[in-house]
């Protein structure tokens, strides 16, 4: 267990690379397990054969992106008003925030399980379920449905523990859940007989696992008191929890919203190229969550270092993380160039979704080398609690940007019009990202007022 001590030292003196490891590795370790976590069910779905249910794991997927997103709102904006406020030695105030964002999960759990059972029916329509995929997305969506608080619950503790320096209890936990869903998932899908709903209610019961694990960490080994008390219901702290995570929560709906766009569109040309998109699109993330991973372990730096007015260590660590997010980047595209058809190939050897899934994911990693750049400037933003561009990129990236091409581009040039529409995208994204930051950089007074160190 990490002490009070030595986690403030890690964030505000220890050698900018070495606190960069100690902070990222963590929850990058976490994140492959991550990855082992979002693959588990498309590989054990696939195992099925059966191509109505591998594209049903595709159509569902945005709608638990949607639940992130929500979850996200409440976890990144209260681990940026953490991060910010241990810097600034407020940890009454950041522990007061944890105990708000208690509450909150457990609200928008209760609304959005109610606002989805009643309107079922639409939601799957506009996913884009339809004829032999309708009833298996269902069966996959209901077990998601009735867990959504235990799914954002999990999602946004993590986060919040990291934003005090906890990344390796946030790695535990990720683990632990991602080891019972993996445990699960053949267990629920194949002896008990559910099909894809197994799949679903492995998930369900990995997250609540996880979600245990945090609730107790912040029992046991937090660093902060948390406050239940009726002073935590502050104006103060919901304009600063919000004006955070909305921007955060747009990324994650605007992911949502984008993949049922592209999903859409996508199913005009037939099942088969359902399944190899999911295929990919699941494969294509180990190389995200990785980068996501080396991007939110740096966070709480950023966060602490611009509370505490320490301008060059702030800059250092941005300079650092953003060349090894690029090297990151680079080694992946390599790998998933060079073996694309070797990992479609684990998940489906239907031949037409191994075709379709090895071109699609060879695409899809070409934006490797430059994601982290913008995965990092965006977790800056967000740190260091500026709204306005951490809402320009968040919906840049899914939405402002990649909707308006994606159209385009399909009816310009087909199924390869949308395969190629997100590396055109980010290209984008990592030179308005890099401006921005540098504009933000040069013109936030407490950072121009702050002296170099």
């Amino acid at each position: 267990m990490q002490s009070s001590e030595s986690r403030i030292r890690v964030l505000a003196d220890e050698p900018v690379l070495k606190a960069i490891f100690t902070m990222a590795i963590p929850v990058m370790l976490g994140m492959i397990v991550q990855v082992l976590y979002n693959m588990v069910d498309t590989f054990f779905v696939g195992k099925l054969n059966d191509v109505n249910q591998l594209a049903a794991a595709n159509l569902g997927f945005p709608f638990f992106m949607i639940m992130m997103a929500i979850g996200s709102i409440i976890g990144v904006g209260s681990a940026s008003v953490i991060s910010r406020y241990i810097g600034m030695k407020k940890t009454r105030e950041a522990g007061e925030i944890v105990g708000l964002s208690f509450f909150l999960i457990l609200i928008a759990g209760f609304l959005v399980t109610a606002a989805s059972l009643f309107f079922l029916d639409p939601i799957l329509s506009l996913l884009g379920a339809k004829d032999g995929v309708l009833g298996p997305t269902r069966n996959y969506l209901l077990p998601l449905i009735l867990g959504t608080a235990i799914i954002m619950g999990n999602f946004s503790l993590g986060i919040m523990i990291r934003a005090e320096g906890g990344a390796i209890n946030a790695m535990r936990g990720m683990i632990i859940g991602s080891i019972v869903n993996i445990v699960l998932n053949p267990i629920m899908i194949f002896s008990f007989g559910w099909g894809i709903a197994g799949s679903a209610w492995a998930t369900v019961t990995g997250n609540l696992v996880g979600l245990a694990w945090y609730l107790w960490c912040y029992a046991r080994k937090s660093i902060l008191k948390v406050s239940f008390g009726a002073h935590i219901w502050r104006r103060e702290y919901f304009r600063e929890i919000f004006s955070i995570g909305i921007p955060s929560g747009l990324n994650h709906g605007l992911m949502s919203v984008s993949g049922i766009v592209t999903n859409n569109l996508a199913a005009n040309y037939g099942a088969s190229v359902l399944g190899a998109i999911g295929i990919a699109s699941k494969v294509n993330s180990i190389i995200i969550l990785l980068l996501v991973g080396l991007a939110t372990g740096c966070q709480p730096l950023f966060g602490y270092n611009y509370g505490a007015r320490n301008r060059k260590r702030l800059s250092d660590i941005l300079k650092t993380s953003m060349l090894l997010s690029f090297i990151l980047g680079a080694v992946m595209l390599a790998i998933f160039t060079l073996s694309g058809k070797y990992l479609v190939i684990a998940f489906s050897t239907i031949p037409e979704v191994v075709s379709q899934g090895t071109f699609i994911l060879r695409a899809m990693s070409l934006s490797a080398p430059v994601i982290g750049i913008i995965m990092i400037v965006m977790n800056c933003l967000q740190a260091i609690g500026k709204a306005v561009p951490s809402l320009i990129l968040s919906t840049g990236r899914q939405g402002l940007y990649y909707i308006p091409i994606l159209f385009v581009l399909d009816r310009a040039f087909g199924l390869h019009g949308i395969v190629f529409a997100q590396p055109l995208v980010d290209a984008l994204m990592v030179i308005t990202a890099t401006l921005m930051l540098r504009h933000v950089l040069k013109t936030d007074p407490v950072l121009h007022s702050a002296e170099s160190r």
